[in-house]
């Protein structure tokens, strides 16, 4: 069944491939035709993500047999948005008469997902403030930075490996990698390889996140519930990211704790990064594209170098204030440095760009400098 589900993907990504004929052509194999027209999936918006995904495609940046995919996480993403959000993205998306114009519109979509994560951590944060209900751990003092992976990178979908997941049941899922090249689709049914194409941005050798912003999406629903997502371990604390009723295909793009050191929920599985519960009476499939993740923030050491001055001599008896060099571009004057070797030549700052040198030696001394040290905050 694996095998024969692959194969219709890549079918269908042919067809995705064609000439645009009616919008909407070639995304029928796991498209809900109602759920599609109820969003305005067939409209402007719909020929929008075929134009993205065919020059991505002729560009080399999308395989032929990922083309589908594609197609179906800018789908997702835009399902996860309001309505008001919708409508944003669809008013950029209707004058689609150039390749900037197909990217403009991509662009709003990116924009509004982004802004949605970023909404979600608020609302999370501000609700554990002031205590109101079991909120997750968001850091250790909320000073949190967002690194978005390159593009929504599938990291999980049932249909594919997993099998749906059965009413009153959690399941594990890895949401990112310690290493270069793990394959999500080994067991979770995901797409492509960790630190590749969508999915660079998904390796944290080191310390890992403290959540992962993801769209997570429910299809193939046969009755009315709900799926909730959180940390994965024995309490089943997180709140439902996605309400449904029978036949509903819906997306929510939101923020989720990882946890690989607690203890699983029970009957969910061996201990990866977080869960998901299907708190309904039937079985579900899930599909999860990450979209990014919040990581705390760390003190990084500044970048410093010292900039040596032209040596110069000074007379017996004399005293001078002198100006050190120049810093480079985009580092400034931290200290001026006063440089000698001779004893009896007192040396001080009085600036972060100046030098006071007096020589009380009672001779000529040569080959005094003052040098300047120079720091920037480490980046681009």
């Amino acid at each position: 069944m694996k095998t024969s589900k692959r194969a219709v993907l890549m079918i269908a990504a042919i067809a995705c491939l064609m000439p645009l004929g009616a919008p909407g052509a070639g995304a029928a194999v796991f498209t809900n035709p109602d759920a599609s027209a109820a969003s305005g999936l067939t409209t402007a918006f719909d020929r929008a993500i075929d134009l993205m995904v065919q020059q991505r495609v002729l560009a080399e940046k999308l395989s032929p047999a990922d083309a589908l995919v594609a197609r179906e996480q800018l789908q997702f993403q835009f399902l996860s948005l309001s309505k008001a959000e919708q409508q944003n993205v669809l008013a950029a998306a209707q004058n689609l008469d150039s390749q900037e114009a197909v990217i403009t519109a991509m662009r709003v979509l990116n924009n509004a997902v982004s802004n949605a994560a970023r909404q979600a951590l608020a609302e999370a944060q501000a609700a554990r403030q002031s205590k109101q209900g079991i909120q997750p751990k968001l850091g250790a003092d909320g000073d949190l930075v967002f690194v978005a992976t390159v593009g929504p990178c599938r990291v999980y979908d049932s249909r594919f490996g997993p099998g749906q997941l059965g009413p009153g049941l959690g399941r594990q899922i890895y949401a990112y990698s310690n290493v270069l090249g793990y394959p999500w689709g080994f067991d979770q049914g995901g797409i492509g390889t960790a630190g590749a194409g969508n999915c660079v941005g998904t390796v944290y050798g080191g310390t890992p996140p403290i959540s992962v912003v993801a769209t997570v999406t429910v299809v193939n629903t046969s009755s009315t519930g709900a799926v909730q997502a959180w940390n994965g371990g024995t309490v089943l604390s997180g709140g439902a990211v996605l309400n449904w009723n029978a036949g509903e295909r819906l997306s929510n793009t939101t923020v989720i704790p990882v946890d690989r050191s607690i203890a699983p929920f029970p009957g969910s599985g061996f201990k990866r990064d977080f869960a998901l519960f299907n708190n309904s009476g039937n079985a579900i499939d899930n599909v999860v594209d990450v979209v990014g993740y919040f990581i705390e923030n760390r003190a990084t050491p500044l970048d410093c170098t010292r900039v040596l001055d032209t040596s110069f001599s000074l007379g017996a008896g004399l005293s001078i204030l002198r100006t050190a060099p120049a810093c480079p571009a985009g580092y400034t004057a931290m200290m001026g440095m006063p440089a000698t070797n001779v004893f009896g030549v007192y040396t001080g700052t009085i600036l972060e760009d100046q030098c006071r040198i007096n020589n009380a030696t009672g001779a000529l001394v040569n080959n005094l400098r003052c040098d300047a040290h120079c720091c920037r905050l480490p980046g681009r």
